[in-house]
């Protein structure tokens, strides 16, 4: 296929190149006999892979590299299905069938369910104990699930639609107990007989409820739009403090994907050895150290009162600043 796409000019695409890893050297190979000069100008070599570590490094570096991360936010997450997954229900959605109403509002409720595990993961051991890969193929077959057991039944077969989501298809996937009692009490939020009205919100604000029984997709997609852009914790049942670890979490990833970033070996520095440019570097950061606070003259301007207990909390940050920059000059000496 390369060998005639490259005399035709044609596009080539192996997907999933981490299934074939004995095949890796082969094809590494057959790119490096390429010759760029004796191939047609429109032939194109397209790869699909996840991280492997049997995928050569060559392709990668001579590559362009393109990546598809899930969206992030609840808001974005139902976007992405009303635009992808459910127009292909778009017969029934529009249908005359009693059972559509239904339809309607346990699809709404399971793709904020989706979106509700999917960004859980964030949280770290406050969403799961381990961060689980829940993708969209998950929710197309429950949405898939959900349009045939409603259509079966005359009933909302609720507890079939709980043990296929919960135990099968989103569970399937988790492997700690906690794990699975926290998923299938959440599915319990959006998988029930109160989700089945338009009166419905599944938060305290009211930003997210279920629409009108007549709502088309477009209806939806345009409603999904004025949904709030950040996310309060207590949509995924957990505290407003748990956004302080997620934003330290966040905050030490992108510290250390940084760090893991830099070169290894730092070249310039006017000849200078690591040790040297270290010394200086500590250097200046003891010429901009501040003095130690004057805690006498904080005690004297701002004494200890009953009525005014910001004055002892003031000599407290006092005495632990200087001590921080105590433990920074003597180290930095």
């Amino acid at each position: 296929m390369m060998k005639v796409g490259c005399d035709f000019g044609n596009w080539v695409f192996f997907q999933n190149c981490h299934l074939s890893p004995s095949w890796m050297p082969v094809l590494e190979l057959n790119v490096e006999n390429i010759q760029p000069e004796l191939v047609h100008k429109d032939f194109r070599l397209w790869l699909t892979s996840t991280p492997s570590p049997f995928f050569p490094v060559a392709l990668l570096q001579n590559g362009y590299k393109m990546t598809v991360e899930p969206p992030r936010g609840i808001k974005a997450n139902l976007l992405k299905a009303y635009i992808n997954q459910v127009p292909d229900f778009n017969d029934y959605f529009n249908s005359a069938d009693s059972k559509v109403p239904n339809f309607k509002w346990l699809l709404f409720s399971l793709c904020l369910f989706h979106g509700v595990v999917i960004e859980r993961r964030k949280f770290g051991s406050l969403g799961f104990n381990i961060p689980y890969e829940f993708t969209d193929g998950d929710l197309r077959i429950c949405i898939s699930q959900l349009h045939m057991f409603l259509t079966e039944y005359i009933e909302v077969p609720l507890k079939m639609l709980t043990y296929t989501a919960g135990h099968i298809n989103y569970g399937g996937r988790v492997t700690d107990d906690w794990d699975r009692r926290c998923l299938l009490c959440l599915l319990g939020d959006y998988y029930c007989t109160a989700v089945l009205s338009e009166r419905y919100a599944f938060d305290e604000s009211g930003s997210y409820k279920q629409q009108s029984p007549s709502a088309s997709i477009e209806d939806y997609t345009q409603y999904i739009r004025t949904l709030p852009l950040n996310d309060d914790p207590a949509l995924f049942g957990l505290h407003s403090n748990a956004n302080i670890s997620y934003a330290m979490s966040e905050t030490n990833s992108c510290i250390n994907t940084l760090r893991n970033l830099q070169p290894k070996e730092v070249g310039g520095g006017g000849g200078l050895t690591p040790e040297e440019m270290t010394a200086r570097a500590a250097a200046e950061i003891l010429e901009m150290l501040p003095n130690l606070l004057d805690t006498k003259y904080i005690a004297t301007m701002y004494p200890v009162s009953y009525k005014e207990s910001l004055n002892t909390v003031l000599m407290q940050e006092a005495i632990r600043y200087n001590r921080l920059l105590d433990v920074i000059k003597n180290s930095l000496k």
